[in-house]
């Protein structure tokens, strides 16, 4: 037996094609462990007179993600029971996804969750895989929504007054010290941070070989579960989930040098970065930049900006970017005909990127 019970809508490019990544799997893993802790504090205030829950309170009731459902994507999450009779639990789980979407409704609003701090603490996982511009929304009566975004979740968070959370984190990074003795490697971030993490056995060959070429520089990517203190400051890493070698002209890589410019590095002159503003774009070619074309050179401008430089062929091709608004000047130059193609290109959406790439597409396969 089976009855629809939540069905949260993704937003957000990742959904635009109706399907969900299998690592929000475990956000929903984890949505799933919140109902049923809440169900039994909430059966707990309806019955004072017991010090705990009935004997298998949840048994014969699971929640299972039962399709995906058009509109963006929709996760269609109904309750199962293994009986024609619903079990005990059910009527509480219900209270609990009210109690639960009503939390984010009021982090979203900027008032004070009715939650208490150790449940509110389970959104240091539901949400962790969202990326800044996904959101997940729950209806609410009335035709309402509540939407949970990565910064509501950290209000969560913060309103559980925990001193730790959890964060999916994408670190670029050498390979200083390897110890597989004590399952360990430490990796040096560009900023000189030195971090522990747990050396996992299908990494091994891919770490080694990483702390092998620390000294010629090469640079890894380390996708991972990070601890972070209240003031986000990284603290240690829980859990590695992939790596990968870096290209040695990564553009994140070289944008993380443009921040240590400070204002007056061009003889005097020369305005300094926002690390944030570097980041967002950073995050913006990891997400949108076609890997079917080379990277680009990455210069600063004195203005502030970045410009990126393609060399392919008998074509020049730059993209001087604002860094705050995310607005760029194409131009690609001809040096054997002398044409020349120049375009406004907005790097803030997918649009743009997808305009960039045709354009490069083009000169491409006129080389070829």
């Amino acid at each position: 037996m089976q009855q629809d019970f939540v069905k949260p809508k993704l937003e957000g490019q990742r959904f635009s094609d109706h399907s969900i990544p299998l690592e929000l799997l475990k956000d929903f893993a984890a949505l799933e462990e919140m109902l049923i802790a809440v169900a039994k504090w909430e059966y707990l205030k309806v019955n004072p007179g017991r010090a705990r829950v009935l004997k298998n309170f949840s048994q014969g009731v699971e929640l299972k993600l039962a399709q995906v459902e058009e509109g963006s994507a929709i996760a269609a999450i109904v309750l199962s029971f293994s009986t024609l009779v619903p079990a005990h639990a059910a009527t509480y789980l219900e209270i609990a996804r009210s109690q639960i979407v009503e939390a984010i409704a009021a982090a979203s609003e900027n008032r004070k969750p009715d939650l208490p701090p150790q449940f509110l603490a389970y959104f240091d996982r539901v949400g962790r895989g969202l990326k800044e511009d996904e959101s997940m929304s729950f209806d609410r009566p009335a035709g309402a929504t509540a939407r949970l975004t990565p910064t509501i979740r950290k209000r969560l968070i913060d309103a559980a007054h925990v001193q730790t959370w959890t964060e999916e984190v994408f670190l670029r990074g050498r390979v200083c010290e390897f110890d597989p003795a004590r399952g360990s490697f430490e990796l040096e971030l560009r900023d000189g941070l030195k971090i522990k993490a747990p050396l996992h056995e299908q990494h091994r060959t891919s770490i080694y070989e990483a702390a092998r070429s620390y000294p010629d520089n090469d640079y890894i990517l380390v996708q991972a579960i990070a601890l972070k203190d209240r003031n986000n400051k990284l603290k240690s890493i829980q859990t590695v989930e992939q790596i990968s070698e870096l290209d040695p002209m990564d553009v994140a890589l070289r944008l993380d040098e443009l921040a240590q410019l400070k204002t007056g590095w061009l003889n005097g002159k020369g305005r300094g970065f926002d690390r944030g503003r570097l980041d967002r774009l950073a995050v913006q070619f990891d997400r949108y930049y076609s890997s079917e074309f080379a990277m680009p050179h990455i210069y600063p401008t004195a203005e502030g900006g970045v410009q990126a430089e393609w060399s392919l062929g008998d074509w020049e091709v730059s993209l001087e970017i604002n860094v705050d608004s995310l607005i760029s000047e194409y131009q690609a130059f001809n040096v054997a005909t002398r044409d020349t193609n120049e375009h406004e290109i907005s790097l803030a959406s997918e649009v743009g990127w997808i305009f960039l790439r045709d354009q490069l597409s083009q000169i491409v396969g006129v080389q070829a």
